[in-house]
């Protein structure tokens, strides 16, 4: 297995990516939240305009997770968000799950920090997504709030604050 990194900044990575986004959301959070939340936030969040955005006005830098040369995931980062590192998305295939992604994507994530000179990594989790919490604990983050945000049309999103200090 050869897991690399690549930088988005084609149009055809930002298709690719709100690809792969659908079904890993939908497979995520329809049981959490439902499927009309779901498909909400897709299109706000990981829709191709709604990464654009992100990229162009938010400050997000999105890299495709390849396996194999295979199109696998993708992380969605906001460097030096309150003197932070923000990792507001890690999502990996179904398919390409179980093959050690979430460790190479912590280690390369890890690898950014440190050129940046970042102190810490920190993200949001949904309260009820108890599998991706044991995951973050298992690479060393903690809970270090909970919040609340109203993301319009009627939904909110109810997470964890969890960070990881380098």
């Amino acid at each position: 297995m050869a897991v690399t990194f690549i930088k988005v900044t084609e149009e055809e990575q930002i298709e690719k990516i709100a690809e792969i986004a659908a079904p890993i959301w939908h497979e995520t959070y329809d049981c959490i939240n439902g499927v009309a939340s779901t498909d909400y936030m897709i299109e706000k969040f990981q829709s191709v305009p709604a990464i654009h955005r992100q990229m162009e006005s938010e400050g997000y830098v999105y890299y495709m997770m390849l396996d194999d040369g295979v199109p696998a995931g993708f992380i969605g980062l906001v460097p030096h968000k309150e003197g932070k590192m923000f990792l507001s998305k890690l999502y990996v295939s179904a398919a390409h799950r179980s093959r050690g992604l979430p460790r190479a994507a912590f280690d390369f994530i890890e690898t950014l920090c440190q050129a940046e000179k970042l102190p810490a990594i920190y993200l949001t989790v949904n309260k009820k997504n108890f599998h991706a919490i044991e995951v973050y604990k298992y690479f060393g983050f903690h809970q270090t709030d909970a919040v609340v945000t109203d993301i319009g049309s009627g939904f909110v999103m109810n997470d964890y604050i969890m960070q990881k200090d380098l």
